[in-house]
């Protein structure tokens, strides 16, 4: 049998791309716009599991949060929310997400294939590189980070990753059974109350006294959209499960480095979007002034320091409901 394994050359909106494929999983990655997977498809069933924006074009950044592109999966660091941070002005989404990174390695050896890309903050003396593999058969996408802090300074700073999915109200998002909470960040209405309100997880009410069930999908007519975040971790996974079609993703992370979550839910609420996000992130909220100074929720490089961590993507199907995720067992049923 033919091996499916193969990494090719694309253009997307004029920049250049790579295909990552085997047998379970074609993906795009462009490393000439924010190093992002713009497109994840699980091929036994042709699903897309990257949401791809209607009305804004891949390219450069305009550091307008309401002319970005949202599409896929990004990094978003030093901050996703734009912010003043002594005396640095961030921009929304941070400086990587748009822009283009180095590509520095791209190789097939063996059962796996990999590319390797890099990019230096504008605004922070940050270096983020991200490798991106796959093997033979597996339907996982591993992505292995280094941040490395290129000043004489101590450094404060928020990582997300920014994994946006197309939905329906058959969506259900599985977390770690520890999440009893979660915090209420930046939102489109005040239905779950005021930021920095605890709520419970997955059963809430609304202002109004009506049971909410977060774990279940709204509607693109809900008109909602909410920054909800977990409390801090020693499990960092989580998951979503179309049980319609009884398939799912799931993101596992390092909890020593990404110990938050944060639920992006959007249900018609901000542009008319109607997606979902599930980032592993090192701090709350995304705004990284807010994290240092009212949350104290955020992550620190010292001089010269590197931070490590990793995150494993996993697909399936056939799943009835999500009992754990796992390095070895990938979605466990």
């Amino acid at each position: 049998m033919n091996s499916q394994l193969s990494i090719k050359p694309t253009l997307v909106g004029g920049l250049s791309g790579i295909i990552l494929e085997n047998e379970k999983l074609r993906l795009v990655v462009m490393p000439e716009f924010g190093a992002r997977i713009i497109s994840l498809i699980y091929k036994p069933t042709e699903t897309e599991f990257a949401w791809h924006c209607t009305d804004v074009p891949i390219g450069r950044p305009s550091y307008q949060i309401e002319y970005e592109n949202v599409s896929g999966f990004f990094d978003c660091v030093p901050t996703c929310e734009t912010c003043t941070f002594k005396g640095r002005k961030l921009p929304p989404l941070g400086d990587v997400a748009s822009e283009p990174w180095d590509l520095i390695e791209k190789k097939k050896n063996g059962n796996t294939i990999t590319i390797r890309m890099e990019k230096r903050c504008a605004s922070y003396p940050l270096l983020i590189r991200k490798k991106v593999s796959m093997s033979e058969t597996n339907p996982a996408v591993y992505l292995d980070y280094e941040l490395f802090n290129l000043s004489n300074e101590e450094i404060e700073f928020h990582y997300s990753g920014h994994n946006t999915m197309p939905t329906n109200p058959h969506f259900k998002i599985v977390l770690p059974p520890e999440v009893s909470s979660l915090k209420v960040g930046t939102c489109a209405t005040d239905r779950l109350g005021s930021t920095g309100d605890e709520i419970s997880w997955p059963i809430t009410k609304d202002k109004s006294g009506k049971a909410v069930d977060l774990s279940r999908a709204g509607t693109p007519c809900d008109g909602t959209a909410e920054n909800l975040y977990t409390p801090k971790l020693k499990n960092s996974w989580c998951a979503a499960v179309n049980e319609a079609r009884r398939e799912a993703i799931s993101f596992l992370f390092s909890a020593q480095i990404l110990p938050y979550i944060l639920l992006w839910l959007n249900y018609g609420g901000w542009r008319g979007y109607y997606h979902i996000a599930l980032e592993p992130c090192t701090g709350r909220p995304d705004n990284l002034e807010t994290a240092v100074n009212n949350w104290k929720n955020y992550a620190v490089l010292k001089p010269r320091e590197k931070k490590l961590w990793s995150q494993i993507i996993n697909i399936a199907h056939n799943i009835r409901h999500i009992e754990k995720v796992t390095v070895d067992d990938g979605i466990v049923q």
